[in-house]
């Protein structure tokens, strides 16, 4: 898992210094929302309506270095955050992948802020065969609602799978357990900690062949005042920041930690 940078805001002749000053929307708060199951990058809280992770506090950290307060708002679940961003109602969605469709609603990156895997779920010691997504056809399958799985699964999803799609992971690695689904497509780290929190260890392993590995981004609505190129430009900057003294990999090691404690 890695983190990329691409431009920096002096590109745009603006100053981090000039950017603390800027007028900027919304008094200067900015609203973030995420996967509300997808540690070890962004998760509910237990017990609390709030989102924590890797992706949230990166975001938190750059915003307060040029006075932009951050609101982090919870919504129940993946589709219906998305769904508030594309509208614009919120600002930052994390951390989807990039589609074809999204890419209508969304301003994104060059390039991605993390690499993640999709895989597939399946119960230990039942005979399961997957060299390519045809291989899926005889076999039926379970997924979040919204979740994008790279353009040509969702393509082939279209026509030639038999994908039931549900509100939580949780609710897929059961019906995967119970056996009203031959497997799960989920990311990996997301995947495993439900996966541990069901103590289901034993019973559940992941596929070697992975679905894809990709990346994952804060996009910005294409509605939100927040939408502007200086603002992309310092973000990646503070993002390369980050990763170059080390950051990045200290706040991987904390969330990594939190969720195997939690899960």
């Amino acid at each position: 898992m890695g983190i990329f940078i691409f431009v920096s805001q002096a590109a745009f002749g603006i100053s981090e210094a000039d950017l603390k000053k800027m007028p900027l929307p919304n008094n200067r708060i900015i609203k973030i929302t995420g996967h509300p199951q997808y540690p070890p990058f962004v998760w509910k809280e237990k017990d609390k309506n709030e989102l924590t992770g890797i992706a949230i506090e990166i975001l938190k950290m750059a915003f307060a270095e040029i006075n932009v307060k951050t609101e982090i708002i919870f919504v129940e679940t993946w589709g219906r955050a998305q769904e508030e961003v594309k509208l614009g109602h919120i600002d930052i969605l994390v951390p989807p992948y990039k589609n074809e469709e999204r890419i209508q609603f969304y301003k994104f990156s060059n390039k991605p802020i993390f690499m993640d895997e999709t895989v597939l779920f399946v119960k230990k010691g039942k005979k399961f065969k997957f060299t390519k997504l045809s291989d899926l056809k005889k076999y039926k399958g379970v997924a979040i609602i919204n979740d994008s799985f790279g353009t040509e699964f969702d393509n082939f999803e279209k026509s030639d799978l038999n994908l039931t799609r549900l509100n939580e992971t949780e609710q897929c690695i059961k019906f995967l357990e119970i056996g009203r689904a031959d497997y799960v497509v989920a990311g990996l780290y997301s995947g495993l900690s439900i996966v541990h929190k069901l103590k289901l260890n034993d019973s559940i392993s992941i596929f070697p062949k992975r679905i894809i590995i990709t990346g994952m981004y804060a996009p910005i609505s294409l509605k939100s005042q927040w939408n502007k190129p200086e603002i992309e430009a310092y973000l990646d900057s503070k993002i390369m920041e980050y990763e170059n003294k080390g950051i990045i990999k200290k706040l991987e090691k904390k969330y990594f930690e939190l969720m195997n404690k939690l899960y």
